[in-house]
Order: C-alpha cells, then sequence, then structure tokens
C-alpha cells in the first residue's frame, strides 16, 4: 500500500488515528503531505502548516494561524491575540484552534502539521515545559483529524512511544507513492537512467527531482551520462549542492555540539563505518565524550549505527561532506574524481553499468564547467 492509501486508512479507521509522516531531508514529506490534501474526502477542509516557519513564540504562532486558518462563523468565540496576558495562554488558545475550531459549513478540519516536533521550540517558555503531552492528549480527544510530519526519525519514536493513537507511515523513498510524483519527476529518461538517477540520490525525492531537472538540461549541450551530471550538481551553488547544505546545516543546528559533529562527520566522510574507539582515536577525544557527541548525531538522524558501527545515514550528503570540509570550494577536478567514484559505487548493482563511461574534464571552455564524457 503506498504512501497516500496508508495514510488515509488511519484517518478512516472506525477510530480514527494519527498518521506521522517520517522521512529524511528531500525525502518527499512534504509532497507526500500535499498529495494527501488532494485526496481527502469533502467532509473536511485540509490546512496545511508548516511549524518550523511558525514556531517563533506561541504569540505570533497564535497570531499567524487566526489570519490563515477560516473558521466557522458559528465556531465558537476564539481569544483575540491581543487579549492573551502569557505564553501559556497564547499556546492553549493556539490548541483550542487546532482542535475544536469547525470550519464553514459545518465541516471539520484536517490539519496536516509538517515538522510538527518544532513545538518542542515553546518548551523554553514559561508555563510550557509540558506541552507536548498536553498536545497529545489534545490531538486524541479532538473532532478535527490531523496528519503529522517530521523529518526525525530518531526523535518521532518518542512520539510514537507517549503520543495515542499516532501511526508510523515511512516514507521511504520516490517509488512509493501513489500519486504519479516520482513518474513526473523522472520524465523525459528512460528505464534505465531513472534507476541510475534513484541509485544515486539514495531514492529521495528532492534530489531526484533536481539530479533529473539537471539530466534534462545538461542533454541541451550533449550530455547524456549520470556521472557527468552529478559532477556537475555537487558543484558550489548547484539546485543540489544548495539542498545538500541546508540538509547538513539544518540537522546540526538542531543538535548540540556543532564543531566536534563536523569533525566526526569529516572523519566519516572519508571512511566508514568506523566504531567509537576508532573514531574517538581520530578526533583524539575520550570514548566517553565522543559517544555524547555520536548520540547527538544519531539523535537527528545524521548518523546510522549498525552492529557498534556508524555510518553516515544519506549517502548523497557523505560526498557532500568529502567535497567540502577544506578551506575553500573544491575544483572541478576534485570534484570529477569524487562524484565518478561514488556513482560507480552506488551504480555497480545496476544492469549495463559497464556502458556508463568515465568523465573527465573538458579542455574546451565553452562547456561552461560541465564535465564532458570520452
Amino acid at each position: 500500500m503506498a504512501i497516500v492509501d496508508r495514510v488515509l486508512s488511519v484517518l478512516g479507521a472506525s477510530t480514527p488515528g494519527i498518521p506521522l509522516l517520517v522521512g529524511g531531508c528531500s525525502a518527499g514529506r512534504t509532497h507526500a503531505l500535499q498529495a494527501v490534501s488532494a485526496r481527502l474526502p469533502a467532509d473536511t477542509v485540509p490546512v496545511y502548516l508548516d511549524i518550523e516557519r511558525l514556531a517563533t513564540t506561541p504569540e505570533q504562532c497564535y497570531r499567524a494561524l487566526v489570519r490563515h486558518v477560516r473558521v466557522a462563523d458559528d465556531s465558537g468565540s476564539l481569544p483575540a491575540p491581543a487579549s492573551l496576558t502569557s505564553p501559556r495562554a497564547a499556546f492553549a488558545a493556539m490548541l483550542a484552534l487546532l482542535t475544536s475550531a469547525s470550519a464553514p459549513a459545518g465541516r471539520c478540519f484536517t490539519f496536516l502539521l509538517d515538522e510538527v516536533l518544532d513545538l518542542r521550540t515553546f518548551e523554553s517558555f514559561p508555563g510550557l515545559k509540558g506541552l507536548m503531552a498536553d498536545t497529545a492528549q489534545a490531538l486524541v480527544l479532538a473532532p478535527n483529524r490531523f496528519v503529522l510530519a517530521t523529518r526525525f526519525r530518531q526523535r518521532s519514536a518518542t512520539l510514537l512511544a507517549t503520543w495515542p493513537r499516532v501511526s508510523l507511515v515511512d516514507v521511504n523513498d520516490a517509488s512509493d507513492v501513489d500519486d504519479g510524483r516520482s513518474v513526473e519527476a523522472l520524465a523525459g529518461l528512460d528505464t534505465h537512467e531513472q534507476q541510475q538517477v534513484l541509485a544515486l540520490t539514495g531514492g529521495r525525492l528532492g534530489y531526484a527531482v533536481l539530479v533529473t531537472d539537471a539530466w534534462r538540461g545538461a542533454r541541451r549541450q550533449g550530455l547524456t551520462d549520470a556521472i557527468s551530471v552529478l559532477a556537475e550538481q555537487m558543484s558550489t551553488g548547484s539546485a543540489l549542492e544548495r539542498r545538500l547544505r541546508l540538509s547538513y546545516e539544518v540537522r546540526l543546528q538542531r543538535a548540540r555540539g556543532y564543531g566536534a559533529l563536523r569533525a566526526i562527520l569529516d572523519v566519516l566522510a572519508e571512511q566508514q563505518p568506523l566504531n567509537l574507539t576508532q573514531i574517538a582515536q581520530r578526533m583524539t577525544r575520550t570514548p566517553g565524550s565522543t559517544k555524547d557527541y555520536l548520540s547527538w548525531m544519531l539523535d537527528v538522524d545524521l548518523l546510522t549505527v549498525d552492529r557498534k558501527r556508524y555510518t553516515v545515514t544519506d549517502p548523497l550528503l557523505r560526498l557532500w561532506i568529502r567535497l567540502n570540509n577544506g578551506p575553500q570550494a573544491p575544483s572541478e577536478a576534485v570534484i570529477a574524481r569524487e562524484a565518478q567514484r561514488y556513482a560507480l559505487d552506488r551504480l555497480g548493482s545496476l544492469p549495463d553499468i559497464a556502458a556508463v563511461a568515465a568523465p573527465r574534464l573538458s579542455s574546451s571552455s565553452s562547456s561552461g564547467g560541465i564535465i564532458e564524457i570520452d
């Protein structure tokens, strides 16, 4: 059963549940929420809310909701934002709007809350330390419906364990959808080329869209292979490179120990998997402090651990780190070499890989820095 069908099944159960879409950066969570919104039944009004954008102060968040959500005239009175005297009162008003307000024509709302774990931002305000438990209790009793999403897989485990009636919907990859998004994203490529794009991007829809767009554009310059396109997209300032940089910074900013975490990622970008002792030796830190650093990165899904050996979770992000752990932007030659090394490793299991030629740097300035094929 594809993602949208699983979400609708949870919402349509005899006792409706709360679907939680979990997928890493560029896995396609937001696109999946939009697809769910388009297929909701007519008895509900969908409202998409990006909590990451709204999580400033409870008062500002409530003001934004009042402006954005059109409630029925007979929905009951909502307090005016100016009348709220504390962060606690503002958060209570926000929960009341989400859970109890009704839409015009007697319909209920279905709120699609993207990056729902960013509600924890409000815990730093007076009276709101227990807000996640309060939110869980309010949502499960509400007449309105909810679909949640987050990029943080490890942190979502806590939500699944403590919030009633929450059901995990794993946003696996670009092929696990039923709304035509993967077909549209990969349009213009043949079956073998589509397999290469999905292999190179780890199946993440956001990455696949950017690589496919670049491939279609490269064809106008006579380039027709995946490795050249990937190398071009790893250049500083390209669309894919910017997306990877954002993924890197967002996760590090959510974790602690920024500088030490970057150093560990540099180590694993060069060689993985490594165990705790090996990482500590390369960091010249104690195993105890290194274990703390590793746990902080596991918490935001930057790393994965299997049998006590650590790896960077996103393979394409690992390539980006390898290219950008020096004092200056990587040269075209370095990008070409590392992109080829990465691509041949990722594409090695696909049929006809021998037909993919090794790229070389163009000797002609007219190529605009894009790599050509022998």
